[in-house]
């Protein structure tokens, strides 16, 4: 069945009992902890901040994935699990973006191609987003520099993908190709303009009206880069972008390191905070320059996540908390680095020919469950590891998302400051364990095999006085939906 994006609409159908909705039992979710917490949350709608545009969510790929079939417009299941998650924007880079190589006929020089893309390829890219309404960045390859390819290959783009093309990127995680080998050890900021200038000047020779967002850069010498890069070519921009990975797989990273991953890591404040501070940066660098900042790249642990940790379900807690934090702090959108492959920290993946949402898909599902809209100031007072997000809806619905990362106890929050609204309803993200991989339901219901998904329960919340009550399983998250 094709499935529909969730809408505001459909949760008032449920809430009164049309879509033959059952109302979850706390016996299908989490086993009950041994202790309970409290949380005072008092929201405030009338004191409203940054706007979360429809198109925040997105997926990040490897580059030489468009070589193969997956994003045809006759894919229903990928159709599926996109429209479940609205109109957002795929994302195609990564290292192997760096031997990507394009050709009008398929024939060329390539050393050590991945890939070699075709117009055939951007075809069936642009086909599939003009089905979904999910835009394109396209990155180009800087490693092996060729500003005439790049050049080639963006004036297709352009002229095939319009408006469904959001933007060119030019090189992967520039500030690392003096590590990596693609450039000499002395390699450094001012090489990457001069050659960043000549692919602009390539590009925009062929499709003067070109988009093009940068510095596309990750790590330490980028943050330093940012700034200036953007002082330097912020008005060539129709975005800044920038990657993020609070954690790392490496093989030779020690445990003992505060980038080793680990559930109880992931889901810290500790870490939530440092992410929070260099998002907050990079924001307000970008809008100086009257640019938006757009995350193109993140996930929970660099070099593909770690098995046991970025592909359970800590990881959607962690996935969703995530979002709405990089929304806090300014930035316009972020998207999720994954593949196809069933492992790591891949948001989707095929096994035998399926396709499956993984746990990190859930905390995407969730913060889509509540967005867009603008952020509304919330205050929250508990001892447990609680995080509370409210959004108030163009059409005045509030949500209010709550996310308990408290391992051992549950939580009983009381919510103050909707008191204008009449009820309330929550949808629950669930699972057996944060360990778990499968056995995850949200609003009732998990994601099908063809991709569809739609809630089946959504239980009304006590209301006292002017205060609504609802209680929060350990390990667990909610969307609060508001009703005038």
């Amino acid at each position: 069945m094709k499935s529909r994006p969730f809408s505001a609409a459909c949760l008032i159908v449920l809430m009164y009992g049309l879509c033959a909705a059952t109302v979850a039992k706390s016996a299908d979710g989490p086993a009950q902890p041994e202790t309970e917490a409290t949380a005072e949350v008092n929201v405030h709608p009338g004191r409203q901040g940054r706007a979360i545009p429809q198109d925040f969510l997105g997926f990040s790929y490897e580059a030489p994935v468009l070589a193969q079939d997956y994003f045809d417009a006759d894919n229903e299941a990928l159709a599926n699990l996109l429209s479940n998650l609205g109109t957002g924007v795929l994302r195609f880079g990564g290292n192997s973006v760096e031997f990507t190589y394009w050709s009008r006929n398929g024939k060329i020089s390539a050393p050590k191609a991945r890939a070699i893309l075709t117009p055939q390829d951007l075809d069936r890219l642009f086909a599939f987003s003009s089905k979904t309404g999910w835009r394109v960045i396209l990155g180009l390859n800087l490693g092996h520099y060729n500003p005439q390819m790049a050049a080639d290959e963006a004036a297709y783009a352009v002229a095939r993908g319009g408006s469904h093309l959001l933007a060119l990127e030019i090189g992967n995680e520039p500030d690392l190709f003096m590590h990596n080998g693609q450039r000499p050890a002395t390699w450094g900021y001012r090489d990457f303009r001069r050659e960043f200038e000549a692919y602009v000047q390539a590009i925009r020779s062929r499709s003067p009206d070109a988009p093009i967002s940068g510095p596309t850069a990750c790590c330490k010498a980028g943050l330093e880069w940012f700034p200036q890069f953007l002082a330097d070519e912020g008005s060539q921009l129709v975005m800044a972008n920038f990657h993020n990975y609070p954690m790392s797989a490496s093989r030779t990273l020690s445990p003992n390191s505060p980038r080793y991953p680990t559930i109880e890591r992931m889901l810290s404040s500790e870490l939530m905070d440092g992410v929070a501070k260099e998002i907050r940066q990079l924001a307000d660098e970008a809008h100086a320059h009257h640019l938006p900042l757009r995350m193109a790249e993140v996930n929970s642990a660099s070099s593909g996540g770690k098995n046991g940790v970025s592909n359970v379900f800590a990881a959607a807690l962690w996935g969703a908390d995530y979002a709405f934090t990089l929304a806090e702090q300014g930035a316009a959108g972020l998207n999720f680095h994954g593949g196809f492959w069933c492992g790591g920290y891949t948001p989707v993946c095929i096994s035998h020919g399926t396709y499956s949402a993984q746990p990190l898909y859930y905390g995407m599902l969730l913060f889509h469950a509540a967005t867009p809209g603008r952020l509304v100031l919330v205050r929250v007072r508990s001892k447990a590891n609680v995080s509370a997000y409210g959004v108030l809806a163009k059409d005045g619905m509030l949500h209010l998302a709550l996310i308990n990362k408290d391992v051992r106890q549950s939580v009983r929050v009381r919510i103050s400051g909707a008191g204008s609204y009449s009820q309330a309803h929550v949808l629950r993200l669930i699972a057996p364990s944060l360990g778990s991989q499968t056995g995850i339901t949200f609003g009732g219901s998990p994601v099908g095999p063809t991709g569809d998904w739609s809630p089946t329960s959504a239980e009304k919340i006590e209301r006292r006085g002017r205060d609504f009550l609802v209680q929060l399983p350990a390990a667990s998250a909610a969307v609060v939906n508001f009703l005038k």
